[in-house]
């Protein structure tokens, strides 16, 4: 049998652009996706088919398996530039599609916390997006085995970002 998945919009409100999504992210059906620690920000938006897409942001969501008590860091950049990559300890690259993009992902550890003691399993996936013209920068952080991340890429195939 076949995973079932579902959508969960990441989106921002502006007061004077309005709202704005950044993707509109497919993940498993035992995952939720709730609202991050860091406030979201948009500064630049692209009209595209009716629906208005943050060019330029940033966002930050909390993807949450109540069942199974775990939970994962979505940090969601976009912007008409580049985006500088993480930088990891060690890590392996691919390719993968997503919304109909090829991708590149990386998959790594990397130190984080006030001394740089606490050590995540980091899945960074990055594209261009020609519809909206923009990057896409998609962030998965969690401290468990490195396969639940890797598990997450091909859900992330029906991303859409336009």
């Amino acid at each position: 049998m076949k995973p079932t998945t579902r959508d969960h919009v990441v989106a921002a409100t502006h007061f004077v652009l309005g709202p704005s999504n950044f993707v509109v992210i497919r993940l498993p059906d035992n995952w939720d996706l709730r609202l991050g620690r860091h406030p979201m920000d948009v500064d630049y938006t692209v009209a595209y088919d009716g629906v208005r897409w943050a060019q330029e942001g940033r966002a930050a969501g909390l993807l949450v398996d109540a069942r199974a008590r775990r939970a994962i860091e979505l940090s969601v950049r976009t912007s008409r530039g580049s985006i500088p990559p993480p930088k990891f300890d060690e890590s392996h690259p691919g390719t993968c599609k997503i919304g109909g993009h090829s991708a590149s992902y990386t998959l790594g550890s990397a130190h984080f916390g006030l001394l740089g003691t606490k050590i995540y399993h980091v899945l960074h996936v990055s594209y261009r997006c020609d519809e909206t013209q923009r990057l896409v920068d998609l962030r998965f952080m969690h401290r468990g085995a490195p396969e639940l991340l890797e598990g997450l890429l091909s859900p992330l195939a029906g991303t859409r970002c336009h």
